[in-house]
Formats: C-alpha cells, structure tokens, sequence
C-alpha cells in the first residue's frame, strides 16, 4: 500500500508532461509562434553587451568593424568585418586611433581597406545558427577560430539575419537566403573581391542558409562560383529535423511520436517553410561546375545527429552521378564508393571520387570533437577551411 502514493505521482507527473508536450506542439502550428521558435530570434542573448563595441566580445580595440548592409528588398542588415589578428598586429596603432562603434562608411575604414588593397586576401562569409547574435555565446569565439591557420589572410564577415539583434525585418526562408546574398554582393560588388576568394561557412541554421546562398549565386547566367561552400552540423531539411532534433541536445521535438507514424504526420504537415537543404544542394551540384562542397559534422552532436551529414552527402554526389549520365545511387552503394581517409582521433575524410564527380569536388569530415557548437572552434576545422580557401 506503501507504493500507492509513488505510483499516483508518477502517473500524475506523466500525465502532466504528456499535457504539456501536446499543448507545445499545439501551439507550434500557429505561424508565428512557429516561426519564434524555429529562428528564436528574439532571444538576443546579448542583452548586457553592445554589439557596435565589439570589444565587449573580446576582440581587439577596432579589430571588428561593425556596420549596416542593405539587401535587395530594402532591409538593413547588421554585420561584423573582423581583421585576421596577424594583420591587425602590424597596424594596431593606426587602427585603434580610429573611432569606435558603428561605422556609417566601412569601405572607408582603414580595416576594409587592408582586405581590399590585399590581393592575397581571403573571405570568409559566416552564417550563424537560430537564437542570439553574431555576439552570442561562443561565436565571437569561433570567428577568432575561423581565421587561425592564416591569421594574416582570412578576413571575416558575419551577419545577423534581419529579425535578428540590431538587424530590420523579419526572419523568413527566403529573407535569410536574401540576406546572405547581400553579403556576397557586398563582398563582390563594393569591396571588388574575387568570388574565387570568398567561402561561405555556416553552421546549424546557417548551413541551410549557405546552400541557398551558394544555390541563388549558381543559377544565375553565368554562374557565380565560390572557393568553398561549407557547412557545419547541415540538416537535410527541416521536417527530418524536426523528428531527430534535441533542443540543447537532450528534449525532443517529433521524435517521442516516432511510433506514431500518423500522428507524427499530422503535425510535421504545420511545417510552413521546409528547409530543404537536400533539393537545394543538388540544384547546387547542378549548376555550379567547378562547386568546391565541404560538409563536416561532429560524431558527438547531439542536436543534429551526423547522419543528417552522410544524408547530405549522398543527395550531392548523386547529383553529380545523374550530371555525368549515370544512374541514381541508393544511400548504402553512395556511401561504400566514397574514398575515405583517417586522421586518427580528430576526424575522418571522405571523398567522392573524382571519376564520378564531373569536375565537382564534394567532400565529407565527420570530426570526433566539438559537439553541435564547438566544432566550429577545432583547429581542424581552421585548418579545412584555410585549405578550402588555397591557403
């Protein structure tokens, strides 16, 4: 009898979870409540800090320009240009004699100039993942780690998509694909740097946002090609996410339904933008001859489980099957042809042969280390990226 009331608490308590699992779920089929909890961009994280002294965030007196771009259709994005510490040290005094804060005229800083002026210069363009600003959490961190293995080469630019911290707008599909486009014609078309210089790098949200970018760049007549399209911890779309995803890496969102096929379709057909980053990337592998396709992925990620990766990867290099005339690979046959290379405990690389690539390069790191965030961080990540850049 002694068990009775442990036995009530636990039914009660478990009924109440149940409640409330649904009653989330509920809510997440109105639109705009789905849409703050996909992009979470009101959750700033960046309350306390000043995001125009990007001193705050640990960088250097005018390391960091902060200033405003403008997209296509009219919305002020915010951005960050940081200068590769090597290249900031042989100027330092000069730099921090400029004023600091947000900049009305960034080409005219002493910092946009030294990438402009450097013909050997290369560009990273970083898109973040949901929640925060380009200051929150250990991302002012990894855009220090972005330019690490040539730290007098790799300038840095990262945006806040509209919606999010001092940016205007609001998040959508399509408006963050146009806000990336922006800052590559920001890149090209005012500071007259080489495509062939530029790597777009995103990581979670930012992945999906990176193909679009790459894919938008592509399609047009002629193609615009980059040095490296690279992602990090890429979903395949955002329905297959949804039912594998961990919120921090522990609460579930679709997958308790997993033995509920038709309840979980109920719910994954509320999904109002679909994220499909498998149909973009092989419209990417499409048009985009000479694509330079980096995909890496921590094994300990647990948000965005790795498969997400391998799934990736084998919607690209079947896409460049079908250019060459070939016939459609089954995910297990993709996998087995790939060439793969070991680095001990860091990652493992594999590669699509070039035979069966048709001038494309496609390849896939999954890393040991780093988790969903800090793998942004690794040095091996620094190393594949300056390597994706010529360096």
């Amino acid at each position: 009898m002694a068990f009775i009331p442990i036995f009530m608490k636990a039914y009660y308590s478990l009924t109440f979870l149940g409640l409330f699992y649904f009653i989330s779920l509920g809510l997440l089929t109105f639109p705009v409540i789905q849409n703050n909890a996909i992009y979470m961009q009101k959750l700033k994280l960046t309350w306390r800090q000043d995001l125009t002294q990007p001193e705050q965030f640990g960088f250097a007196k005018n390391q960091v320009t902060p200033f405003y771009l403008n997209t296509s259709d009219g919305e002020s994005i915010f951005a960050w240009h940081v200068l590769p510490l090597g290249a900031y040290m042989e100027h330092r005094e000069e730099l921090a004699e400029q004023e600091t804060g947000l900049v009305p005229e960034p080409t005219k800083t002493k910092n946009l100039q030294l990438l402009m002026k450097d013909p050997e210069a290369r560009l990273i363009i970083h898109f973040h993942g949901n929640a925060g600003t380009v200051g929150a959490g250990v991302r002012p961190i990894y855009l220090r780690s972005l330019s690490a293995a040539h730290p007098s080469k790799i300038h840095i630019l990262a945006i806040d998509y509209r919606g999010f911290g001092l940016s205007s707008g609001t998040s959508s599909e399509d408006g963050l694909i146009k806000d990336g486009v922006a800052a590559v014609r920001f890149a090209v078309d005012k500071l007259g740097i080489p495509s062939t210089h530029i790597a777009l790098v995103g990581q979670s949200l930012g992945t999906g946002v990176t193909i679009g970018v790459a894919e938008a760049l592509a399609k047009q007549s002629p193609p615009e090609e980059l040095a490296a399209v690279i992602t990090i911890a890429g979903f395949s779309n955002l329905q297959e996410l949804l039912q594998t995803y961990r919120i921090g890496g522990y609460i579930p969102i679709l997958s308790p339904l997993r033995g509920y096929p038709k309840l979980q379709a109920y719910f994954v057909k509320y999904i109002i933008e679909p994220w499909n980053t498998t149909a973009r990337i092989g419209s990417l592998v499409k048009h985009s001859p000479n694509l330079n396709l980096i995909l890496i992925h921590a094994k300990n990620d647990f948000e965005i489980p790795w498969h997400h990766c391998d799934t990736l990867f084998v919607h690209a290099a079947n896409a460049a099957v079908l250019m060459g005339g070939g016939e459609p690979l089954t995910i297990a046959q993709a996998l087995e042809e790939r060439v793969v290379k070991t680095y001990g405990d860091e990652s493992t690389l594999a590669l699509w042969p070039k035979g069966k690539s048709n001038g494309r390069k496609i390849s896939q790191w999954l890393v040991k280390w780093g988790g969903h965030n800090k793998v942004v961080t690794s040095a091996g990540t620094a190393v594949i990226v300056a390597k994706a850049l010529g360096l």
